[in-house]
């Protein structure tokens, strides 16, 4: 059974999910990476509230499944515009290099920053460490070999782009149970198994702590926190199944094949984690499970939009400061820790204790969440000129490729 293909209003949806998202990671961001007794807290058993504002904190993988599903539906759509084409999966391949650029970008220089959480040590990026200092700070060698979201997004998009590749040669598109059988069972296989990363994860310090960094580079993408590719390059896979389904009008699909899915996913993490003690800060079995209920959770999530989306949603017009934050998503997500940090100078001013309750945090961080409203409402009147996103459109048409970034599709 098929239906119409995708319109305007269900990828609104999903951009609507994507600025929602955007919000939430600032939100825990400013608060979890702010307070000040967290090295009081047990780990062991850490209260649930800390367990949950760390997953609140890390929804990359929304980004992930967003990012395929978007880019699978315009590789799909320039095909059958202009006949089969392998610059179009070239450009997607491209795009996930200039990711990987960003990505080095944010873990060394702009971005957020990892803590010892037991001797409460912050391993600080150069901005932030040296606004916090006042003098110049260089991160730790480690910084160069943590994963992120935009380094496992830039790597989806580079062996997706390849997979898609292959799918299309000689009309191969058109096989479609074979096409969504091979991607269900590869993503159920690497999120099955990607509990192997908590026996490999010694290897990457023993590689560092070797010298070996062509090595660590490669295990820092493949199984580093927060975002490895391994489990996170399944998250991919069910976003490019969902894009192709999307495109094909094939709602039937997502509710025999993703929805049960999702469900299953949801379900084993959740028991799994149930059965593990909680942590919030290493690759071990509750994270396995964890990032199974996530991968769950977004899946049910982005069908649950696709579905209940429809032309002139009323939440989508009286909240369209949410979509600001998706149009824009790379350029906040570079920009965050630098708003945070100032405000943070700014904050300590007029209260100097704001930080050493969680409540104090979780409000510094909905502080943020109002400046950055404001200062989109303002941007969004200028088309968002000067954004990460308008250079990249721009490029890209010196390159020949023609960008949506500032686009709702």
């Amino acid at each position: 059974m098929q239906d119409k293909k995708i319109g305007a209003s269900r990828i609104e949806a999903l951009d609507f999910l994507r600025g929602a998202a955007l919000m939430l990671i600032i939100l825990f961001h400013s608060s979890i990476y702010n307070f000040a007794n967290i090295h009081k807290i047990d780990f062991s058993d850490p209260p649930i509230i800390i367990v949950l504002m760390s997953f609140m904190a890390l929804w990359g993988g929304v980004f992930i499944i967003y990012s395929m599903v978007v880019n699978a539906i315009m590789a799909l759509r320039r095909s059958e515009e202009g006949g089969f084409n392998r610059e179009i999966f070239s450009n997607m391949a491209l795009s996930g290099g200039a990711l990987l650029i960003f990505h080095y970008i944010l873990n060394i220089f702009l971005g957020r920053w990892n803590i010892d959480f037991i001797n409460n040590r912050p391993d600080l990026t150069v901005l932030a460490g040296s606004l916090r200092e006042m003098t110049f700070v260089f991160p730790h060698i480690g910084k160069f070999f943590e994963g992120s979201s935009l380094s496992t997004i830039g790597l989806n998009l580079i062996i997706l782009s390849g997979v898609m590749l292959l799918m299309m040669r000689g009309n191969g598109i058109k096989k479609q149970k074979r096409n969504y059988f091979i991607l269900w069972l590869a993503g159920f296989s690497i999120m099955a198994l990607s509990f192997v990363r908590v026996a490999i994860f010694p290897v990457m310090a023993k590689s560092i702590a070797a010298g070996d960094y062509l090595t660590a580079t490669f295990f820092g993408f493949f199984i580093a926190n927060p975002y490895p590719l391994l489990p996170y390059l399944a998250y991919g896979i069910f976003g490019l199944m969902i894009g192709m389904m999307m495109h094909g009008g094939r709602r039937d699909l997502l509710k025999k094949i993703i929805i049960p899915s999702g469900i299953a996913f949801a379900v084993f993490g959740l028991v799994g984690m149930m059965n593990f003690d909680k942590t919030i800060s290493k690759p071990d079995f509750f994270w396995y499970f964890k990032t199974n209920f996530e991968l769950g959770l977004f899946l049910l999530l982005t069908a649950a939009m696709y579905f209940l989306a429809g032309p002139g949603q009323y939440v989508f017009k009286k909240l369209a400061f949410v979509r600001w934050f998706s149009r824009v998503s790379l350029s906040v997500y570079m920009l965050e820790v630098l708003l945070s940090e100032i405000l943070r100078i700014v904050l300590f001013r007029f209260s100097p204790a704001w930080n050493q309750t969680i409540n104090g945090c979780l409000a510094f961080g909905a502080f943020n969440i109002l400046v950055w409203i404001a200062i989109l409402f303002v941007w969004q009147r200028f088309d968002f000129k000067y954004s990460l996103e308008y250079y990249w459109v721009i490029m890209s048409a010196k390159i020949g490729k023609r960008s949506t970034k500032l686009d709702s599709l």
